[in-house]
């Protein structure tokens, strides 16, 4: 595994972590990374199982699901999806079918291996209203007010700067836009204060309490954020998975800067 740095000590590197382990599952989707992932993963969190027949296999053998994004709330033809953490294109796929021809579907990933995999996994899927970039999550390389929804699953947790991540979240949002995500975070048992230990790359050291989520969403503008559940994905003891949802309103308030 990643784990290659001190329990309890800064993270080596952790952007070179994520994509080396990254890298690992998309070119050897076969192997035990020691949490869950392809199909049989995402039927365990409630994705609809039309959508497990209808893509091609490679687009689920490398999706680590943390949780489900779709069942936060409906997505409509004609909308522009992005994808924050893509990975291979399992849900940037499923947006691309739930948004139509006359809709967009644009993934984000950190990964090179991930980012090639996604395009190719949406040529074998069919889908044509799919584009995808290499970018880091704080730094994304779209226009403001570009997006309708903005999906992401356990991708938030990895990146070292997560208040602007939700910073850029929001700038790409159109007013009334969504967010909907799954990430891992901090349970709630008292060995949970001990996520600090571990690997980054794993969802484990990057997690914070959800509560830490709910403040940063609130800073960053947006209303209505909400935990919606708990999904049971685990990559460690102290780690679980989260769903949530928030919204940008759709006038700005006058003493908000961004």
């Amino acid at each position: 595994m990643a784990d290659n740095h001190k329990c309890c000590g800064a993270p080596k590197d952790p952007l070179q972590q994520v994509r080396d382990l990254y890298t690992a599952l998309a070119q050897q989707p076969e192997r035990d990374f020691g949490w869950g992932k392809g199909k049989t993963n995402a039927r365990s969190l409630g994705y609809d199982p039309a959508w497990l027949e209808a893509l091609p296999e490679s687009v689920w053998e490398s999706a680590a699901a943390v949780g489900n994004p779709f069942a936060l709330g409906s997505l409509k033809p004609g909308e522009v999806i992005v994808d924050i953490g893509c990975g291979a294109g399992a849900d940037l796929c499923i947006a691309a079918r739930l948004v139509g021809e006359s809709g967009r579907a644009i993934g984000l990933d950190l990964t090179p291996a991930m980012v090639a995999k996604a395009h190719d996994n949406a040529r074998r899927a069919g889908m044509n209203n799919v584009t995808v970039h290499e970018a880091d999550i704080t730094a994304l390389p779209l226009p403001d007010a570009c997006a309708d929804v903005v999906i992401s699953n356990g991708a938030i947790n990895l990146a070292a700067d997560k208040a602007r991540v939700f910073q850029e979240i929001y700038r790409i949002l159109r007013p009334g836009g969504r967010l909907q995500f799954a990430d891992m975070v901090r349970g709630s048992a008292p060995e949970a204060e001990a996520a600090g230990c571990g690997s980054w790359a794993d969802c484990v050291a990057g997690t914070v309490a959800p509560e830490r989520y709910l403040a940063l969403l609130q800073t960053a503008g947006f209303r209505d954020a909400l935990l919606v559940a708990w999904t049971g994905y685990r990559t460690a003891a102290n780690t679980e998975g989260a769903t949530f949802r928030a919204v940008k309103p759709e006038r700005q308030p006058l003493n908000n800067s961004k």
